[in-house]
């Protein structure tokens, strides 16, 4: 039985591989990556770079060409999993971000800059929700960080899930198709009635940014998904949550990341830790992160291989690409076989477009 382990934002630019690798404090994961048997790269055909995650698990699950997210996390997170039957609603994610003024242009900030208190949420879904009533769309919020539009019509539009968006140009990321500018539209008075609003005051008086704009991302409608890859699922993430259900998973398969599930079937555990800070070029931050990565596998090795499972597979995923290396039970115990940070940054050098 194999344990998969996605880690978003795991590859970086094989230019950059070495130099960012050379202050690396990981030897104890550079040996566990030499150990391992290398099997693949992957293009990951169509994926959105930047979100080669969502791309590599969709696919696992059957689906199409462009991960739909939000009508899945929605019921994951509502605690409906695939009971309710299906009103042909679409749905999208709708997060609350700050917008942040670079040198050259407006980029989609950090999450940490967005981050809201219940009272702020309130604040500014009333009159984000008020806007989107006027273009027969509802704005639906399960907690202070889990924002969700429901629309009636479907909206004929072509997103950039936020994972892959933070960092990089506004202008670039914003939504295309055919109600585009519909869309613009509904940004537009969302950010006019968030401008100077008494929370957005509040929090610049706290020195914190303001929450100036939000992101439409993951549309779609539920649907049944075609197969489940996975007997087991080990991630709080609630879009892989919500496909596992809506591939047929019982809840009792979904544990939270700390579980140590037994090997009745295949396993995958999310870990997006290293994909902020990858998009930012935040290699400092970058490495720390690595570092807490490689205790956290450590455990999961543990973990998987006292519970019965004979294989780890890491699927590093990089902006545009995917590489696929497996651990055996047995190479775990290899200590004579040395491995280098050199070593380590060609297994985490993505390879050039």
């Amino acid at each position: 039985m194999r344990w998969f382990v996605v880690v978003a934002g795991s590859l970086v630019p094989a230019p950059l591989a070495a130099d960012i690798v050379a202050s690396a404090r990981t030897a104890e994961f550079a040996r566990w990556l030499a150990r391992a048997g290398r099997a693949r790269d992957d293009a990951v055909p169509g994926a959105t770079t930047g979100a080669t995650h969502l791309s590599w698990l969709w696919r696992a699950f059957g689906g199409g060409a462009h991960p739909v997210t939000a009508p899945y996390a929605w019921r994951a997170l509502g605690r409906a999993s695939a009971l309710l039957p299906d009103d042909g609603s679409q749905w999208w994610h709708c997060d609350p971000i700050h917008i942040d003024v670079g040198r050259d242009e407006l980029l989609v900030g950090r999450a940490a800059d967005a981050l809201l208190t219940e009272t702020e949420a309130d604040g500014l879904a009333a009159d984000a929700d008020a806007v989107l009533r006027e273009h027969e769309a509802l704005l639906k919020r399960l907690r202070r960080d889990a924002w969700f539009v429901q629309t009636d019509r479907a909206w004929r539009l072509e997103t950039v899930p936020l994972s892959a968006a933070r960092g990089q140009p506004l202008g670039a990321c914003l939504p295309t198709g055919a109600d585009a500018a519909r869309w613009r539209k509904v940004l537009t008075e969302i950010q006019v009635r968030w401008h100077q609003h008494a929370v957005n005051d509040a929090r610049e008086q706290r020195g914190l940014q303001p929450v100036n704009g939000v992101w439409l991302h993951g549309g779609g409608a539920w649907a049944p998904l075609p197969r489940a890859p996975f007997a087991t699922i080990v991630s709080g993430d609630a879009v892989l949550r919500g496909w596992a259900l809506a591939a047929g998973l019982p809840p009792a398969a979904i544990h939270d990341d700390d579980a140590a599930p037994d090997s009745n079937g295949d396993a995958v555990s999310l870990w997006t830790d290293l994909l902020e800070p990858a998009s930012f070029e935040s290699w400092g931050v970058w490495l720390e992160r690595l570092r807490e990565i490689e205790v956290r596998l450590g455990r999961l090795r543990d973990r998987a291989f006292g519970a019965g499972f004979d294989r780890i597979e890491l699927v590093l995923c990089g902006r545009r690409s995917v590489r696929l290396l497996t651990l055996r039970k047995r190479d775990a115990l290899r200590f004579w076989r040395r491995a280098s940070l050199g070593t380590l940054a060609q297994l985490l050098a993505e390879p050039s477009a």
